[in-house]
């Protein structure tokens, strides 16, 4: 039986290509916390090596490229502005040309002036990659996509951790990633490999 999203019932459909000129990639968190820290991703690497080709692209096309990085008052659980956690992980450093804008919330509209940045640059669409899918990815799509954004979201770019389900047991990494994959898909934008950006047609 098929099951279409609401995005796919009022016809949208995937982008065919990207206008250069108006597209930002967003690099959310790809922070030792993940790595080596308190929450770590299973599959960070693999996650941050898609996102390095994501940034070659958005670079070679001339794409702003905005490094988010979420920073915790000193002595904090996690990401805590005095712990080594905090720093971008050593394959993961902004270019001297890249962006780098702080945030202290899930979702980086909330707790930074991105919105008024994006929007003084002309951008209209967001690719987004990075850690965790459930909470820093999604919030940012979730919140970009009122404020007048088209939203990617690269799939194999992003990822998240296991976490004990309330209701009982452990919701798997994979789950809670495919899970929120679709969530964003019925609602909110694109879902798609790095693979398939980078086959886009870009203008």
């Amino acid at each position: 039986m098929h099951h279409p999203s609401i995005r796919a019932l009022a016809g949208a459909k995937a982008p065919a290509a990207l206008q250069a000129s108006s597209t930002a990639l967003l690099v959310i968190d790809f922070q030792n916390e993940y790595f080596s820290g308190k929450l770590p991703v299973p599959d960070a690497a693999e996650t941050l090596a898609q996102a390095r080709r994501l940034i070659a692209h958005a670079d070679a096309h001339r794409m702003p490229v905005f490094h988010v990085q979420h920073v915790s008052p000193a002595g904090g659980v996690v990401f805590a502005a005095d712990s080594p956690t905090v720093e971008f992980h050593a394959d993961a450093q902004p270019a001297p040309h890249h962006k780098v804008v702080k945030k202290n919330t899930a979702s980086v509209f909330v707790s930074s002036d991105i919105d008024q940045q994006l929007k003084d640059a002309g951008i209209k669409t967001l690719l987004i990659c990075g850690l965790m899918t459930h909470n820093c990815i999604a919030g940012a799509a979730r919140d970009a996509v009122p404020k007048g954004y088209a939203v990617i979201v690269a799939a194999d770019a992003s990822g998240t951790r296991a976490i004990d389900n309330p209701l009982g047991g452990t919701t798997s990494h994979v789950e809670l990633h495919q899970a929120t994959l679709t969530g964003l898909s019925d609602t909110f934008g694109s879902v798609l490999t790095t693979d398939a950006i980078l086959a886009l047609a870009v203008n």
